[in-house]
């Protein structure tokens, strides 16, 4: 049973990191855009259909998004619902090997790394109120999840102060998640907490520029291994094992262009680092272009980089104290592309649709091993070079939107 949680726990984790996020993010990323969503009430319905290949990952996560606007007296209502159903195949830390095996890291063959297969669905709520008194827009945001071994529930306040007679916001807020982990593996529980802050200044630069600089600060504390992982360590395997506290920090830069032919590039650079060692650089560009017609064209490239955690490794010759073969804390980069559109094909209702393809590539590459080890039999290694980080995905989405 063990195998088949070990994607869904990383996937998860991802997705609430996300949403817990979102109404820190969405402070900035409000404010650069002219927060045009508080002007009008509006229900947007969206599907993501996920797919990793090579038969590992897949999600179809069909999102509910209604904003009320209730006048400048009362402010505004936001909620959120979501459903994921997740299945496929992750690696696990197993290390690859030229043989077909079958053990507690999964089934390895042909150079590949183990793969273990997972089936799970999450259900999420998200309830936000925001409202304007003056130059302030305050928000409150709270967030709750559940899957089978994972509970997660948040609270978020945030605000955005105009000041310079409209040319500049000042943006920052704060949010507290506890979090329940309870691996199937056994009948405990461990809590997790995270704290987060945010704080950024947003710029009017002229009539076609705007620029936002801001800065985040996480904490977490807890249980932060993965349960469902392994960690080769000599002629064995022992469990994953990670630091119970992190520290993450990110520094982002935006900026907005308008073009006179009613286009917009968009250009954000992210900086990231924590106290696990790992660093990440993450440069996105879009551009939007809109015609007369009612439609819209968005292409899109997003470059991401990464160093490893300093308790990371393939495999391990003795026991450590921190010891992790997730590929997500090793090194790797990738390279994103995407394009979308939007259709109004009625008065106040707008089809989107959009997809992106990655190409990540580990750098950390590791030799298959041809025979494997034994106290009288040593290992060697072959074959091509792989990682448990190559991967490419595909993502595709399909959005209906009525403003009222």
């Amino acid at each position: 049973m063990a195998a088949t949680e070990s994607r869904v726990l990383r996937s998860s984790r991802r997705r609430r990191q996300r949403l817990q996020g979102f109404h820190i993010a969405a402070v900035g990323l409000g404010v650069l855009t002219g927060r045009s969503a508080q002007a009008q009430s509006f229900v947007d319905f969206r599907t993501l259909y996920y797919q990793e290949l090579e038969g590992r990952t897949q999600v179809i996560n069909p999102v509910l998004l209604v904003h009320k606007d209730l006048g400048t007296s009362y402010g505004a209502l936001d909620l959120i619902l979501s459903h994921d159903t997740i299945s496929g195949a992750s690696p696990n830390g197993g290390y690859p090997t030229l043989d077909v095996t079958t053990s507690a890291s999964g089934t390895s063959s042909n150079g590949k790394v183990p793969l273990s297969t997972y089936s799970d669905r999450r259900d999420s709520i998200s309830l936000g109120y925001s409202r304007r008194f003056g130059a302030h827009l305050p928000s409150i945001e709270f967030s709750h999840s559940k899957e089978k071994d994972y509970t997660a529930q948040s609270l978020g306040l945030s605000d955005a102060w105009t000041v310079l007679e409209g040319r500049g916001t000042l943006h920052g807020g704060f949010s507290f998640s506890d979090d329940t982990v309870a691996p199937v593996t056994s009948n405990l529980s461990f809590p997790k907490k995270e704290r987060s802050y945010a704080l950024g200044w947003t710029w009017v630069l002229g009539e076609d520029d705007l620029m936002d600089v801001s800065g985040s600060l996480s904490r977490l504390s807890g249980y932060l291994d993965d349960p469902y992982k392994i960690v080769p360590v000599g002629l064995t395997a022992l469990s994953d094992h990670r630091p119970e506290t992190r520290e993450r920090k990110t520094v982002v830069v935006k900026e907005a262009h308008h073009f006179d032919w009613d286009g917009s590039l968009k250009t954000n650079y992210r900086y990231y680092w924590d106290d696990w060692g790992i660093k990440s650089h993450t440069l996105d560009l879009t551009y939007d272009q809109r015609f007369d017609e009612g439609w819209s064209l968005s292409p899109r490239l997003r470059y991401y980089t990464q160093g490893s955690a300093t308790f990371y490794a393939a495999s391990f010759d003795a026991p450590q104290v921190y010891r992790s073969a997730d590929y997500r804390l090793s090194p790797f980069n990738s390279i994103l592309v995407g394009l979308s559109a939007g259709f109004e094909v009625a008065d106040g209702l707008t089809l989107s649709l959009g997809g992106t393809f990655q190409f990540q590539h580990g750098k950390d590459r590791l030799t298959p091993i041809a025979i494997p080890a034994t106290p009288n039999h040593p290992a060697t290694f072959s074959g091509p070079l792989t990682s448990a980080a190559d991967l490419n995905t595909a993502t595709f989405t399909v959005g209906l939107k009525w403003q009222f």
